[in-house]
């Protein structure tokens, strides 16, 4: 008789691998924002003689991206079968009715989560069908598990080829040094410089393109050289992550197919 870290080895190894996807993922990201793949430049407008700081070159993200990005989502949803698998196989004795068409049952809404869980998980004892119930893994009930689903389906077909580039905001105490300028004392300016807080823009500019405006400032005011924006790798899939920051979004996937491990483990015997 299997033990119950049995049933979770392969369950574990497929999360293990995904964190391993991720911190790939954090390297590759590391890696292209390191080779400064885009420029910032400065023009005045002709009518307002307001200065403009606007992208003047940019670099396509890397296809290897979100290749690795697939690669963890894979892998999560993965782990998330292997637990329905060894649930069923825990309340059946390990003698599933139908073991090959066992899957962990996410649906887009309530409706279709009531309508096709018996099918997914046959055989399965109503304690666990009520843990996964109280999960409410459907969207409108926790949308996280319902875009884990979308994105594994989304990938399964094509690349997340959605995955670009957006402006993540212009560094907030360097924009205040500019406009205090001798107004305050220069330990005041220097500390402000100092801050590690950045102002998110309403436009991100996703997916972002050469020429995209990143700040407009004030009337005849003198570049700054110093002035720094941020930049984010983000997926764009309509409905499901819209301009989310793609690292983001994977080390969200990682904890929760970890948390639902840990909710329904007790169930395994």
């Amino acid at each position: 008789m299997p033990t119950v870290d049995d049933r979770l080895k392969h369950v574990t190894l497929k999360i293990l691998r995904a964190k391993e996807h991720a911190a790939e993922l954090n390297r590759q990201i590391g890696e292209f924002f390191g080779n400064n793949p885009y420029k910032v430049a400065t023009k005045v407008d002709s009518d307002t003689k307001k200065i403009i700081y606007y992208v003047s070159s940019v670099e396509s993200v890397p296809d290897t991206i979100p290749l690795v990005a697939g690669d963890a989502i894979q892998n999560l949803m993965s782990a998330l079968d292997h637990l329905a698998y060894q649930l069923v196989c825990s309340d059946t004795g390990d003698n599933p009715p139908n073991p090959n068409w066992i899957y962990f049952p996410i649906s887009d809404d309530a409706s279709k989560y009531n309508e096709k869980k018996a099918g997914k998980i046959l055989g399965a004892a109503q304690a666990t069908f009520d843990a996964i119930d109280g999960l409410k893994p459907y969207k409108g009930g926790n949308d996280l598990i319902w875009k884990l689903y979308r994105l594994n389906n989304i990938e399964k077909h094509r690349l997340l080829l959605t995955v670009g580039s957006h402006a993540a905001g212009i560094h907030l105490g360097q924009l205040l040094a500019t406009h205090v300028g001798e107004n305050f004392p220069p330990k005041a300016v220097e500390a402000m410089k100092s801050m590690n807080h950045y102002l998110m823009p309403a436009d991100k500019g996703f997916p972002l393109k050469e020429g995209f405006e990143l700040y407009i400032g004030a009337e005849n005011e003198k570049p700054n050289p110093e002035l720094k924006f941020r930049f984010s790798v983000a997926l764009n899939e309509p409905g499901i992550a819209e301009g989310e920051p793609l690292l983001e979004i994977i080390n969200q996937l990682v904890i929760l197919v970890e948390d639902i491990t840990k909710t329904l483990t007790p169930l395994l015997k």
